[in-house]
Order: structure tokens, then sequence, then C-alpha cells
């Protein structure tokens, strides 16, 4: 008697849930989409890359049901799920993930938050990623298009490019516990985690080598010969730094452009921006007037946003800006004309 009672008050249970899952579905799929927009929004004021765009979804109902039967979880309502809702943030490298955790950890009311490599001892493989149980905010609660969204909860993994590589290979070859694998690949598995979590430490070692010799390349001679982050240093001291545009400068491009007019070294380059940047300011200061009388004309080498700053010209089109100068417009822009751009 006591076993029916229970699948009955079970089944009872399933059958509201669905009910109300049926009813809030639509709620459920504008809060993914409201925070993956925020946390959007979020990052690139902070000028932090992914390797892909934010990954979300929604459980559906049968992935839903399946879980509660699993886990036997009682639930009052699906507000109360943690995952529910899930968000996947994939980082370039480690401090990337890092810096994430703490913007989300800042702006968001986060109620869990775990590393899934703290499960693991030290001669076990698995795949690591933080996981943060998230609410909104109570001050974007006062905001009427959220807050119908208040006690909604949502699970977000933040994880590295090479750790999203293991977990995605393990989850297709169902490899995600140790005791799944058989004994002959084990080997080869550890040798593979082991590889994918150098990865990681390695890169945090070429960007503190990146970075020493950043701070170190104001002091180079002035015949040294140009390269990525040597261009950036000097732009970064040469030109107005609200001109810059971070994160999407193409150094790499416009470092070929200088060497196709023979600007090679950290002296030409600082001669050319000095001589020629009044020009390259001036030719920002035409094309923004020509804006403000032709309001709807669509200009693609610069956002709306920069020029309603009084901003035209990114770090990159100055520079180009300073090379029409030096060397005639008509002539620059043959030799631009001749290969895709990126931006100005």
């Amino acid at each position: 008697m006591k076993k029916k009672k229970k699948k009955a008050g079970l089944a009872l249970s399933f059958t509201r849930l669905e009910e109300e899952f049926k009813n809030r579905a639509p709620l459920a799929k504008h809060f993914a989409d409201e925070l993956t927009r925020q946390i959007q929004e979020l990052l690139d004021a902070n000028s932090v890359p992914l390797s892909f765009p934010i990954q979300q979804r929604v459980k559906t109902w049968a992935s839903l049901s399946e879980k509660l039967e699993r886990k036997v979880l009682k639930l009052e309502s699906l507000k109360d799920l943690d995952d529910l809702v899930g968000l996947r943030l994939i980082l370039q490298f480690k401090r990337g993930a890092a810096e994430v955790c703490r913007l989300i950890e800042q702006n968001f009311k986060v109620l869990k938050k775990y590393d899934t490599s703290d499960r693991l001892s030290t001669d076990q493989f698995g795949y690591s990623s933080t996981h943060l149980v998230v609410e909104l905010p109570d001050s974007w609660l006062a905001v009427p298009s959220f807050n119908q969204m208040k006690g909604w909860r949502a699970e977000i993994q933040v994880r590295t490019t090479a750790q999203h590589i293991w977990a995605a290979a393990s989850h297709t070859l169902q490899y995600k516990q140790e005791e799944s694998v058989p004994d002959p690949v084990r080997r080869a598995i550890h040798r593979v985690s082991a590889l994918l979590e150098t990865v990681d430490l390695e890169f945090e070692r070429l960007l503190e080598q990146r970075e020493s010799y950043r701070s170190e390349a104001g002091q180079v001679a002035p015949d040294a010969t140009l390269n990525v982050d040597l261009l950036e240093n000097l732009l970064d001291n040469l030109l107005p730094e609200r001109n810059k545009d971070p994160g999407k400068e193409p150094y790499a491009e416009l470092l070929s452009d200088l060497a196709e007019f023979k600007i090679l070294d950290r002296k030409r380059l600082t001669e050319l921006v000095k001589k020629h940047l009044p020009a390259a300011l001036g030719a920002e200061k035409l094309e923004l007037e020509a804006l403000q009388k032709n309001p709807d004309e669509i200009r693609i080498r610069s956002s709306p946003e920069r020029q309603a700053s009084g901003i035209f010209f990114t770090h990159t089109g100055l520079t180009r800006g300073c090379l029409k100068s030096a060397f005639g417009k008509e002539v620059v822009n043959a030799y631009l004309a001749r290969r895709p751009s990126e931006r100005v």
C-alpha cells in the first residue's frame, strides 16, 4: 500500500511539474537569452575573448523527467533546479577562465561554485571545468523585463579550449570516469589527458613571457625590427588612447602594411607617426564632419558607438593615415585595394 501511495505521489508530482514546464518553458528560454546577452556585454566591456560563442540550452522535458526519476529529486517548482538553464563559456587561456569567474561573481548572485577537477586524485584523469550556479542580482530585478525571472537559477560552466576538447572527446568515447575505460586503452587516455593539461600550462608560460617582453619593449634599440608586440607597445605610446580598439586591432596585418613601405624598425615608425599624425587626425575630423552631414550614410569602417564618441579611426586606421600622408593617398589606397583589409 505504501509503495502504491509513493508511486501515485511521484506521478502526481511529475504531472504537476510537466504542466509547469509547458507553461514556463518560454520564460526559461527568455531567461537563457537574456543571461547570454548580459554576460556577452560584460565580456565585451572587459575585453575578454571567447574561443567560441556562448553556448546555451534549456533542458527538455524528456531530459528533465529522466533526471528527476533517476535521482529521485523532490521539487516544489522548476525554479528550484540548478541547471534547467545552462550556459557554457569556453576561454582561450586559464587566466581568461579565472577572469570570467571573477566577473560572474561580481555581477551575479552566486549560489554555488565548484571545480570538477577537485573530485579527482593526483593519479586520476577527468574533465576539468568550473561550475557556477547563479541567480540575477536584486538590483537587476527592479527592471521590469528581469522582474519575472526572480528566483530563476542557471548553471554556468567555464572552461578553457583544451578542457573543452577533453570534455567533448570523453563524452563521445563515454570515458568520463576511469572505471569506464578498458584496461588496454587506459594508458593512452592518461597520456591524452596529461597533454591537454600541459597545453593550458604552456599557454600560461607563453603569456608570461610575452608580458615580460612587452614590459621591456620601450627599452629596445631604435633599430629593433618591428613585431606585433613591439608595434602595439609603440602605437600605445604614440597615438591617442581613445582611438584604440582593444582586442580588435589587426597588428599582424598592419605590420605587413608598414613593411610594404619599408617601415621596418622602431625608429622609422616613430618618425612616421610623429611627423604625420596631425594629418591622420585631420582626416579623421573630415570623416566625422562628413558623417554629421550625411548621418544615414553607412560607414562600415567604424562602429556607431565610436562615432558617437567622436572617434572614427582605430590605431590601425591612424597609422595607415600616416602612411597616406607620407607616401600619397592614391599610392597607399592602391596597395590596400590589392588585398582584403579587416578594419581601419
